[in-house]
């Protein structure tokens, strides 16, 4: 190779093994899941190999980063499989259970009582905010120079392989699914309401709510922003907060999915830096610095 993986490669792949092997044990070499997670897993690492070894031609790195990004989709996308495959229970007797403690009431139900259309609408904007701003900022990352690029990508989908880990030792469906009796009032709204329910339909994972990512990757992304863009950081400070709040309006999430969000983004950023300064002490670096870029 020409230069070492980068960390969060080295994480992804970490994870899909991890998955491969709980796949292979529990439900078998021969089931249909276990083949694509396996081979999703090997085809991610050979891409790697291959584009690390083409890094010497322009804008190859592009195409890696990217790469990463692709695999966190498919990992994400297969729990609604995975789970099932691997006979794990959901909790969500449990997780609403926590939310009476707490609360009274899991939120979600409270919040029955603002669901208005406009309401709706609103907070339809906040939740697909999540996806713009990911999704924006990607690609701003990656369409820069190659400093800026691998900052974001090393950050935030180092971030993603426990957050969706997270899936695998709390699965749950959310109150909308888990609990439709509890609620006396529809999500009803115009286009954005209908737009968001849309996309939640079409790319939710089934049992991907603990942590809540919404809550967790948006905190990811604001420090990525405060450490290395501090206007859009302000600029988009008031968005996150649209993005948290609406996870609960809108009935997908309990509180305590919320909250493991915030836990989840507290342990990372203690963690996280001491294994990328672990990482980039120990593993050689050869065509390319991988030491964290300065800020710009």
């Amino acid at each position: 190779m020409s230069e070492r993986p980068y960390l969060h490669e080295v994480l992804l792949t970490g994870f899909g093994a991890a998955l491969s092997l709980a796949l292979v044990l529990v439900a078998g070499f021969g089931a249909p899941i276990t083949g694509q997670v396996l081979g999703a897993t090997v085809l991610f690492v050979a891409g790697v190999v291959l584009l690390a070894r083409l890094d010497g031609f322009a804008h190859v790195f592009r195409v890696r980063l990217l790469l990463a990004y692709a695999a966190t989709f498919f990992f994400y996308s297969s729990v609604k499989h995975t789970v099932p495959a691997l006979g794990l229970p959901s909790y969500d007797v449990a997780l609403l259970a926590l939310d009476e403690r707490l609360f009274g009431v899991t939120p979600a139900v409270w919040f029955q009582r603002w669901s208005r259309p406009w309401v709706n609408d609103v907070f339809s904007a906040g939740y697909l905010a999540f996806h713009a701003y990911l999704h924006l900022a990607m690609a701003w990352a990656v369409i820069g120079p190659r400093a800026r690029a691998e900052r974001f990508f090393v950050h935030v989908f180092s971030a993603y392989v426990p957050g969706i880990a997270g899936y695998y030792l709390v699965p749950g469906l959310g109150p909308s699914v888990a609990w439709p009796s509890l609620f006396r009032v529809p999500i009803e709204g115009g286009w954005l309401t209908s737009l968001n329910a849309a996309v939640v339909a079409g790319g939710s994972s089934a049992y991907d709510i603990f942590p809540s990512l919404h809550t967790y990757i948006t905190l990811v992304l604001l420090e990525h922003d405060r450490l290395g863009h501090p206007r859009r950081f302000r600029a988009l400070l008031p968005v996150a907060i649209a993005i948290v709040w609406s996870t609960l309006v809108l009935r997908y999430h309990y509180a305590v999915d919320v909250l493991a969000g915030v836990l989840w983004f507290a342990l990372f950023r203690a963690v996280f830096p001491r294994i990328r300064e672990h990482w980039n002490r120990v593993a050689p670096v050869t065509a390319v610095s991988m030491r964290p870029p300065p800020l710009s």
